[in-house]
């Protein structure tokens, strides 16, 4: 089935909102340097429908109520970046999935002892809904590759995630 250019301009459209979408979430959690922002739970709630859900570790989350609780734990992280990148992201209507590679880069909070550096490298594996306030998250989910102390590397040691 061939396309119109406008169902074809759509799609790329959509991918772009969803793009922007995921950007956007990584820059809602971001911070701890003199960076744009740093958890913003309530921000990072409203990223998502009504009944989404946020998996990855710690846990798993539904509903927006519970996505900012458990983003408001997140506050005690004392720096985190999160780099994003290999988008695949196929649009079927009002829906859409995506998967993103990320590495995040972190320093555990300082109530857990000393603050250790941390790699973990994992994957996006997401599901969007189109609302009247743009695309939102029904599911973001984080499967985790590894987890490990920046000075050890994932190498000497590794945290395997459940599989995606």
């Amino acid at each position: 089935m061939q396309r119109t250019l406008e169902e074809r301009l759509r799609i790329l459209e959509d991918q772009h909102e969803i793009a922007q979408l995921q950007a956007r979430y990584v820059d809602l959690n971001d911070g701890g340097w003199q960076g744009p922002t740093h958890c913003q739970p309530l921000a990072v709630a409203n990223l998502f429908v009504d009944d989404g859900i946020w998996e990855g570790p710690p846990g798993c989350a539904q509903g927006r109520e519970a996505i900012a609780e458990l983003f408001r734990s997140f506050q005690a992280i004392p720096f985190i970046v999160h780099y994003v990148t290999n988008p695949l992201i196929v649009v079927d209507g009002d829906s859409a999935h995506g998967e993103w590679h990320a590495i995040v880069t972190s320093t555990t909070p300082p109530d857990r002892g000393a603050s250790q550096a941390l790699w973990t490298l994992g994957k996006y594996v997401n599901d969007y809904s189109r609302t009247p306030a743009g695309w939102r998250y029904t599911r973001l989910r984080f499967a985790a590759a590894a987890i490990t102390p920046f000075e050890l590397g994932w190498a000497k040691q590794q945290f395997l995630g459940p599989s995606i």
